[in-house]
């Protein structure tokens, strides 16, 4: 996680077996969210998904879930690890509908369109993320669905203020911004979406211990 598109950062924290049962407790801790974005985007049984950056494959498994048996879905990431340890987990939890990839999604060709790309905390990591979201969504056949959802963690804080959360937050922003990835791009995501040449987004967010912003559009037409 994430996948590359045209030079993304290295995924800062690796892809040890630590990391990538880390980013399963992350994609159960996030799931109610990401499945309520999904279900409102439109996301129904029989579509054809991309997930880009799919690492651990969490994303992947509740989109397969959505789509159903007659659906299928289309995990992609850069590193090796990642993939082999996501198709493992289909293979053990017979999830016969998703299919993980190595690759670069922007570069990559597919023999059919798809329904919908989907992608949670991905564009955080790219230099260019409007020329990423206009590169993947020339995977879409017309009418077709962009779902990304991405943290804004400038405003993640306590409230009444609590010291040692406070701290471990600033551990995490120090972290990623020494990364390179952008830890607001969750509120960025509206201006992205025109910049890339596509409709306005319908922008939702979500309010617990996580802050993060949703950005989810219909695609109508051909670019």
């Amino acid at each position: 996680m994430p996948a590359s598109v045209r030079g993304i950062r290295t995924y800062a924290l690796g892809h040890s077996e630590r990391e990538l049962e880390r980013l399963t407790r992350q994609g159960k801790a996030f799931e109610p969210f990401t499945r309520q974005l999904l279900g409102q985007a439109g996301i129904s049984s029989g579509m054809r998904a991309l997930d880009v950056g799919s690492g651990a494959g969490d994303s992947s498994f509740l989109v397969a879930e959505l789509v159903g048996r007659s659906g299928e879905v289309i995990g992609i990431d850069r590193e090796p690890l990642a993939v082999e340890w996501a198709t493992t987990r289909a293979r053990s939890q017979r999830v016969e509908n998703v299919q993980f990839l190595l690759g670069d999604p922007a570069a990559m060709e597919f023999t059919q369109k798809f329904d919908a790309v989907v992608g949670r905390l991905v564009l955080m990591y790219c230099p260019d993320p409007i020329h990423a979201v206009r590169s993947l969504a020339q995977h879409l056949r017309p009418g077709g669905l962009i779902i990304f959802q991405e943290f804004d963690l400038q405003n993640a804080r306590s409230w009444p203020s609590a010291p040692t959360f406070d701290r471990a937050v600033g551990w995490i922003k120090q972290t990623l911004q020494s990364s390179g990835a952008r830890t607001q791009l969750g509120l960025e995501l509206h201006h992205l979406f025109l910049a890339a040449d596509l409709p306005a987004p319908s922008l939702h967010e979500c309010l617990d211990r996580r802050h993060f912003a949703i950005s989810v559009r219909d695609r109508g037409g051909d670019y």
